[in-house]
């Protein structure tokens, strides 16, 4: 009786580990990726916030701050090296030289307000661009991440690490966390790699 006992809780823990797949420890790879492309809401709302008091003073102090808004939501993933781009700082200058004019007359003053709405306009853009585009890359990583079976898994992974995984699956959780992370970058280079990177988006 005893040793049927054993062999059941055997069988249970045995079935219990088979039962693990790698891909419990990828995580959110999407959404991961989405929050590093795209600014937060507050982020968002703060920008918002300064692009609509601009608006009350003048319609070329608010195209720059457009622009400015524009390259903060672009460039976000890269803010530690914060970039303005080509055409936005010919863009500034365009709008700060035409803030320069004394006195402008009517044609001036239209000419100032069509240049202010068409940078304002493009800064939009721009913004929308990007945040189409890293929504749909985001869903395109989560589609691959989902596609991938253990053993592809495990090819990604470093001797050492794919060593680390196999024994998880065996039911070894003391190195969880450090596998998880590796596992989830490991993922995330992978779909992101030109090839697969191509072949997402074309689908």
């Amino acid at each position: 009786m005893a040793e049927q006992g054993g062999r059941s809780y055997e069988e249970a823990g045995l079935s219990a580990t088979q039962g693990r797949s790698l891909r419990q420890l990828i995580g959110p790879v999407g959404s991961d990726y989405l929050n590093r492309a795209v600014p937060p809401a507050w982020v968002c709302a703060l920008l918002a916030t300064s692009v609509g008091v601009a608006l009350l003073i003048e319609l070329p102090a608010m195209a720059a701050a457009a622009l400015l808004a524009s390259a903060v939501v672009v460039y976000w993933p890269q803010r530690r090296r914060p970039a303005l781009g080509v055409w936005r700082v010919l863009g500034l200058a365009g709008l700060a030289a035409v803030a320069w004019v004394p006195e402008p007359d009517g044609l001036a003053e239209w000419f100032e307000h069509g240049l202010s709405l068409a940078i304002a306009a493009l800064a939009g853009a721009s913004i929308g661009t990007h945040l189409l585009q890293a929504r749909r890359l985001s869903r395109a990583l989560q589609r691959a991440a989902d596609a991938m079976d253990d053993q592809h898994l495990l090819a990604l992974l470093p001797e050492e690490a794919a060593q680390a995984a196999r024994q998880w699956r065996a039911g070894d959780d003391s190195r969880r966390q450090e596998l998880a992370a590796v596992m989830h970058l490991a993922v995330m280079h992978a779909a992101l790699s030109p090839r697969m990177r191509a072949g997402m988006l074309d689908a």
